[in-house]
């Protein structure tokens, strides 16, 4: 959409008398929100409720299960990408139409605005798609991970020597309990995890390798990079060395990762790069073929020598083996900006 700026001005000029200064910018805020929004004006319609929670997978997962949803259903789907990041829907029948906007919340969640038009059942339908599209989230969760049996198998000694400083973190929310891996980076008792679902100066609970816990607290949150750093007293446990890791990856390289998926302790998981790095919302990820659960976000991630080389972010729904991993790079920067 083209949005001539001169002849806004014009039409003010020729018309200063009739229209006062707030109409003016009234109608530069309408063009630039539409700007903004990539799209012209949405059909006359009602927002669905039922849709506005956060969805916890990425957009592009949405999107195809909102439109299996529709087509299921015996409806023509029409999808545009108005801007990057960002896919309209428009789904219609002989009886009603449907705008759907998805967009990223981050690399691993979405939102999506879905307006009905001329629905008659349009609560119910509303409903109906949210209970869908959460089943299938729901019914894509992994199971439990592999026995313990097979968890050193193919695990590099120089892996296996930063057992001890990884940690299982469990808080609370005002919903729910919350539960993710995370890794001693400093002997006096830092320790790095993934910041979603944390709150800053929060109260956790800390579990080493040996089984004993410790009290900690949320000093650190970067929501943005999602990360976070927790205080607690470590003892006399060890710690990753952040200044010997690596920051690039190879494709099809081995890494291998210690973490707490299921509240499991001390499970090792081993995976290949099988991507290059991809940004969503200005951060980059690796993308990595790895068994990754519930519970595994925060998991420091080692090459064959033992090298710290990124921490495990979550994974793509609907699969327990496509994974993000939060790259070096990106941990270095929100150290320093603590620092400051």
């Amino acid at each position: 959409m083209q949005v001539n700026i001169e002849n806004i001005r014009r039409h003010w000029k020729c018309n200063h008398n009739r229209y006062g200064r707030a109409m003016i910018r009234v109608i530069l805020a309408f063009h630039l929100a539409l700007l903004a929004s990539g799209t012209g004006l949405a059909a006359e319609g009602a927002v669905c409720p039922d849709m506005e929670r956060p969805f916890a997978a990425p957009a592009s997962e949405v999107v195809e299960v909102i439109a299996e949803w529709f087509g299921n259903r015996g409806y023509t789907i029409h999808k545009e990408h108005p801007r990057p990041g960002v896919v309209h829907l428009k789904a219609w029948n002989a009886r009603d139409n449907w705008e759907i906007t998805v967009r990223p919340r981050s690399a691993l969640a979405a939102v999506a605005t879905v307006v009905h038009v001329n629905a008659a059942n349009g609560g119910s339908t509303c409903r109906q798609l949210r209970e869908y599209v959460d089943g299938y989230l729901l019914s894509a969760a992994p199971g439990l991970p592999p026995v313990a049996a097979n968890r050193t198998r193919t695990v590099p000694t120089a892996v296996l020597d930063h057992m001890e400083a990884a940690v299982c973190i469990r808080a609370r929310s005002e919903k729910s309990s919350i539960q993710c891996s995370g890794f001693i980076v400093d002997p006096a008792g830092l320790v790095l995890c993934t910041a979603h679902d944390l709150n800053g100066h929060q109260r956790v609970t800390l579990t080493f390798n040996d089984g004993t816990s410790a009290p900690g607290e949320v000093t650190r949150l970067d929501l943005r990079r999602d990360l976070a750093l927790v205080e607690c007293l470590a003892g006399d446990f060890g710690f990753v060395p952040l200044s010997g890791g690596r920051n690039l990856l190879g494709m099809g390289e081995s890494v291998f990762s210690i973490g707490c998926p299921n509240n499991l302790r001390g499970t090792l998981t081993s995976g290949t790069v099988n991507g290059p790095p991809r940004r969503v919302a200005d951060q980059p990820y690796w993308q990595v073929n790895m068994d990754i659960f519930p519970g595994s976000s925060g998991s420091p991630v080692f090459d064959a020598r033992g090298r710290l080389v990124a921490v495990v972010k979550g994974r793509y729904r609907g699969t327990s083996t496509v994974g993000f991993l939060i790259p070096l790079e990106t941990v270095y920067a929100f150290l320093l900006n603590s620092r400051n």
